[in-house]
């Protein structure tokens, strides 16, 4: 049997069954049965007699026989009473469930293995619905000691597939392939670390004999997760540094020099140049930059992130930077278009709410160049928006875009396929002085190739513009100055099909300088006959599949190349990583850190208070009202929740309203339920002073920038999560004045709210609140929903195993240095399984 195999090939696992095992539990293969780990183990190495037993609701495991069996009447219904006893004395086992078939099952005086949960009462020892098992069957089976339990759902043991069921399972799978488990770690690197073998350690997870074997498996496993995660992420780093070509930006010109003489509205902090600098060195190397930007609320990301982007206008390029909300795209907005104030730069925005006689124009001035910098949400990720030459791509808070969706950057110059065109001039020069006379009749075929529709080249799209290779082809498409019949642009594949008027020696001839020339270019041609493709098109679709595989090979293990050249990316994000979590999900990436706040910035003063105090920080409001300042309350309901004991926003609105009555002050009020339009009113009226208070909800956690509030007020704060709190905080202390951030509470806080808000008060490190947060909370949830599959991790913890994380890491990094390749003979299993988790993982992608 082949891990590959679907679970179906285990004996008892039925179509109906798989079907059920893939919905509830993703299980599929043998493969994910394999390494689809217990959570807990219930250890069996204690046999007890009935006379040591002791009346504390303990799991006990006892062998005997069953005397009698009989059926007792209770108020409702009956009960299955039989009486079990060993050596040393009597005690009962009870059903209320299944009786007719549990009592025809059971054997009289035959010697069972009985465990359950044991009851005491009126001096009596029982066990409900205990697991029974014949001691001759008990003796053949793995699990003699410890007994795994795998997770389950109420659907499933619904259905009837127990626990027990699952061990079966396992069990017969592990007795089909464990002879052809393969290793997958150099003999050197188990050596160094002293781990069990694969196939032992396997084994032992699921059917450990000891507590110790249980931890050399659970170390050899985690081991092998966390090193191939890192090899993978290590090898993208490798191949975006030496395999994809970037975009060269050798000038720091007119653009860059004037903003930083006459428009920098502050001295760089040392910590903003030395992450310039990395930026600069990246983008005038010849690789592609990949890049993330970490800096706190505050520290100047902007500033960095628009200075990299007039490094690329300076070279000729347009860029654009990406936000995940309207407010914050708005904000970024006016902000560069403040700051390039009198420079001859054009910056525009586009959102969903842009109308679309503003879009056209807006698609148009892109395409002809003459826009230079676009800020948006996701609409620029619509396949109308095409750039002219699209040079870098700002994403900020990445967290909140899936992989996909930041890969789609990487087709946005339009159009796609466009080459230099002095190197397409200088090629075709070249063979048309070498050999006119073909290349006249070639452009001659050119002229006809549009007019000519083969039944064969009908015959061909029909395949292609299904995606069944699950590729995007393009027909009749221009490449350079020639018509192609079929283009795939991300694998730069081209397909011809020679028609019936492509048959003299001459016409052969054009066509094969034709292929000349398009491989100079850059592309990979097929050709096919008519023939070929009307009498066996599965033949034909075969070779062109074959090719692609083939052009994924010319790479180092299979991977994948880009087709043009892409932009670069920096991703930018406020909300600061833990380094556990840095290393396994952007371990891919060159990391910056802006760790300095801006000069003049003072440290947010933040306290705890309980709703008992609410009359003194009313006070608080009202003087800091009084020196001129202004003041943020966030709630985080709109509405009243029965089953939630918060505050609400229009309760709070209202109670506010009272102790600051109009007309000497003045509220907004801003929630997520609003119109776009009132919102933005809303939030104009406050950032232009307007108003001295506004009470919000959590949408003004990213987008608000206004120096001069110097209170944030949040109530019910042990309702949000730090990484919440703290982004919450960096809307205060963004001017000179000293700014305050008070967390209102009630008395109820559980542990972890009692943790969150200790942290907040003792600390305003970002990264120190990560660290807490990514322990309280875990990586799946602080990544977000768009991210949390990225670490689709089977038996390690990036919090709880960072050590061996750090210890693959490390591994992975010295490997790669000494065998880039993994062409050295010792190293042949590491890139065997290599390769075959290629074709599944997750993290496989070009971009991050």
């Amino acid at each position: 049997m082949k891990l590959s195999y679907p679970i179906t090939y285990i004996k008892g696992v039925s179509v109906q069954r798989a079907t059920l095992l893939y919905t509830e539990l993703g299980l599929k293969t043998c493969n994910d049965l394999l390494n689809f780990f217990p959570f807990r183990y219930i250890d069996k190495t204690a046999f007890y007699k009935i006379k040591e037993l002791q009346p504390n609701s303990s799991e006990v495991q006892i062998v005997g026989k069953i005397t009698r069996v009989k059926s007792v009447a209770q108020k409702r219904g009956s009960r299955l009473v039989a009486t079990f006893q060993d050596a040393t004395g009597t005690m009962e086992l009870v059903w209320f469930k299944g009786q007719k078939w549990i009592k025809d099952a059971l054997k009289i005086n035959e010697p069972y293995v009985v465990y359950g949960k044991l009851n005491h009462y009126n001096g009596f020892f029982s066990i409900p619905h205990p697991e029974l098992e014949l001691v001759t069957e008990y003796k053949k089976k793995l699990q003699t000691k410890m007994q795994p339990v795998y997770p389950s759902t109420e659907r499933l043991t619904n259905s009837g597939v127990s626990n027990k069921l699952m061990r079966t399972y396992v069990q017969y799978l592990l007795e089909q392939v464990f002879d052809g488990i393969q290793e997958s770690l150099s003999q050197e690197i188990i050596n160094d670390f002293k781990l069990m073998s694969k196939r032992d350690a396997l084994l032992n997870a699921h059917f450990p004999k000891s507590q110790e074997n249980l931890a050399k498996a659970q170390n050899r496993l985690k081991f092998e997760e966390l090193f191939f995660i890192q090899l993978q992420l290590l090898r993208k780093k490798l191949i975006n540094k030496t395999k994809i070509q970037g975009f060269i930006f050798e000038n720091v010109g007119e653009n860059f020099n004037t903003f930083y003489k006459d428009h920098l509205p502050f001295d760089l902090t040392n910590a903003q140049k030395r992450v310039l600098k990395e930026i600069r060195k990246d983008v005038a190397s010849g690789a592609h930059m990949n890049r993330l930007l970490q800096g706190d609320v505050g520290s100047g990301k902007t500033i960095v992130a628009l200075l990299a982007m007039l490094l690329a206008l300076d070279n000729g390029f347009q860029a654009t930077i990406m936000a995940p909300t309207e407010i914050l795209a708005n904000q970024h907005f006016i902000a560069v278009s403040e700051l390039l104030k009198g420079m001859n730069i054009n910056v525009d925005i586009l959102t969903g709410s842009v109308k679309i006689k503003k879009r056209r124009e807006i698609h148009a001035n892109l395409e002809d160049g003459t826009l230079h910098i676009l800020i948006g949400t996701h609409a620029l990720l619509e396949d109308k928006v095409k750039f002219k030459s699209l040079g870098i791509a700002i994403i900020d808070e990445q967290h909140r875009f899936g992989v996909a969706q930041r890969a789609k950057l990487w087709g946005k110059n339009s159009p796609s396929l466009a080459l230099p065109k002095e190197k397409g001039i200088e090629v075709r020069n070249r063979y048309e002085t070498a050999r006119p006379s073909v290349y006249k009749l070639m452009k001659e075929l050119q002229k006809d190739r549009k007019k000519q529709t083969t039944e064969a080249e009908q015959i061909l799209w029909e395949q292609l513009k299904t995606k069944k290779l699950d590729i995007k082809f393009r027909r009749q498409h221009v490449v350079d100055e020639f018509i192609v019949d079929f283009v795939s642009t991300s694998k730069r594949l081209i397909i011809e099909v020679d028609g019936k008027y492509h048959n003299t020696k001459e016409q052969i001839e054009a066509d094969e300088l034709r292929t000349q020339i398009l491989t100079e270019l850059g592309f990979k041609v097929i050709r096919f006959t008519n023939e070929e493709v009307i009498g066996n098109i599965e033949n034909v679709t075969k070779k062109i599949t074959q090719e692609l595989h083939n052009s994924e090979k010319s790479l180092p293990f299979g991977e994948v190349g880009g087709a043009s050249l892409p932009p670069h990316i920096l991703v930018m994000t406020a909300t600061p990583i833990p380094r556990t979590l840095a290393m396994s999900v952007y371990g891919d990436l060159d990391i910056s850190v802006i760790d300095e706040l801006p000069p003049g910035r003072k440290e947010v003063k933040t306290v705890h208070r309980f709703d008992s105090n609410r009359l003194s920080v009313f006070k608080f409001m009202r003087d800091e009202i009084e020196k001129g300042r202004q003041v943020y309350v966030v709630y985080p309901l709109i509405q009243e929740s029965e089953a939630m004991d918060y505050k609400d926003l229009m309760d709070g609105y209202e109670s506010i309203s009272r102790d600051f009555p109009t007309p000497k002050y003045q509220i907004s009020i801003v929630h997520g339920q609003m119109k776009p339009a009132d919102k933005e009113h809303e939030m104009q009226r406050f950032v232009k002073g307007e108003t001295q208070i506004m009470v919000a909800t959590t949408v003004i956690e990213v987008g608000v920038n206004v120096p001069n509030a110097s209170v944030m007020i949040i109530e019910s704060s042990e309702r949000f999560g730090l990484s919440q709190l703290h982004q919450l905080r960096g809307r205060v202390g963004r001017g000179a004045d000293q700014s305050y951030c008070i967390l209102l509470s009630s008395y109820k806080l559980s542990p972890e709210a009692k943790t969150r808000l200790e942290t907040m008060v003792e600390t305003t490190d970002g990264f120190k609140i990560a660290e807490v947060d990514l322990k309280l909370r875990g990586p799946g949830n602080i990544m977000g929903t768009q991210q949390s599959g990225v670490l689709d991790l089977k038996i390690a913890d990036v919090v709880r195993d960072s050590k061996i994380l750090v210890a693959a890491r490390n591994t992975a990094i010295a490997l790669l240095q000494e065998d880039s390749n993994l062409s050295k003979p010792e190293n042949k299993n590491i890139k065997s399984a290599y390769l075959e988790m290629s074709k599944t993982s997750k993290i496989w992608s070009n971009i991050s």
